[in-house]
């Protein structure tokens, strides 16, 4: 550009002798010319670069939103979200993968499900010695039946729940199904009902049975859900997990928190009508201050 620039000025100074004073008028209108060329130009920079600034960002499309629909036609699927949030000693929260998460005796968390169907959904707790609770549904209530997309809080309360001795490993078992079963709704009130820390001589003969009832339904639970098969990783490899999966199959597969996520997800998949099970792990250690 330098070397053409010079060439057309020496061009126009051998032309001056003859014709200097057009040439000092076709120099002066060439360098307004060019200087409404050039604001004209960036002028032009100028709206395009602001168009694109206005533009919105192309939207990330989630891969959890869209996975279910490359699944084969022939079979069904629940999901859900799950998120475990530890709560430090100053109330701050954090979002945490539990399958690798290590928590101390005196550590408080919540739990938060947000299904992707409408699903009657039940949470019992399986404690480090055996012992069992409910914690959804409530005492002598019927399992909520929430809705695609709303989000329930555990516990319910808007409080947190808090580790205790004794550390180890437990777990919490979710359960999200399209009608409620009469099967956990016994299994419920047998956990309920049963007295798990107290001394198995001490329980009246109505505790006991109640404490035989829910292990058996416990145990029935946790042999359906392990009937199926089991997958963790990446979501997308669902779809050819799915490929060929036989009636009497059943898959539930979990994607724990990957980038841009807090949440881990589940989802099962079936030929028939679809039950989603899932463990949530929750390990402690004694805390060092105890």
């Amino acid at each position: 550009m330098t070397g053409d620039r010079t060439i057309g000025e020496r061009g126009r100074v051998r032309e001056s002798f003859t014709f200097r004073g057009t040439v000092s008028r076709r120099r002066g209108a060439s360098a307004a010319a060019c200087r409404a060329a050039l604001a004209l130009l960036w002028v032009v920079v100028g709206m395009t670069a602001a168009t694109r600034a206005a533009d919105p960002a192309p939207a990330v499309v989630r891969e959890r939103n869209v996975i279910r629909k490359q699944l084969p036609k022939t079979v069904k699927s629940l999901a859900l979200e799950y998120t475990v949030i530890a709560i430090d000693d100053n109330g701050v929260q954090k979002s945490v993968d539990p399958q690798a998460h290590l928590f101390k005796v005196g550590d408080s968390f919540l739990v938060k499900i947000k299904p992707q169907d409408d699903v009657y959904v039940y949470v019992f707790n399986e404690g480090p010695t055996g012992e069992r609770a409910c914690v959804l549904p409530a005492a002598g209530e019927q399992p909520p039946r929430v809705k695609s997309g709303s989000e329930i809080s555990l516990p319910d309360d808007g409080g947190f729940f808090t580790f205790s001795e004794p550390a180890g490993e437990e777990k919490l078992v979710v359960v999200a199904l399209t009608e409620p079963s009469d099967d956990l709704r016994l299994l419920a009130n047998a956990v309920f009902r049963s007295s798990p820390q107290a001394d198995q001589q001490k329980l009246s003969t109505e505790q006991q049975a109640a404490k035989k009832q829910a292990d058996a339904g416990m145990d029935a639970l946790r042999r359906k859900a392990a009937g199926g098969t089991q997958t963790r990783g990446p979501v997308r490899k669902v779809v050819e997990r799915a490929e060929g999966l036989r009636a009497d199959e059943r898959l539930t597969h979990v994607e724990p928190p990957v980038a841009g996520e807090t949440s881990s997800y589940g989802i099962a998949v079936s030929a028939g009508n679809p039950e989603l099970f899932l463990d949530i792990p929750l390990r402690s250690r004694k805390s060092p201050d105890r």
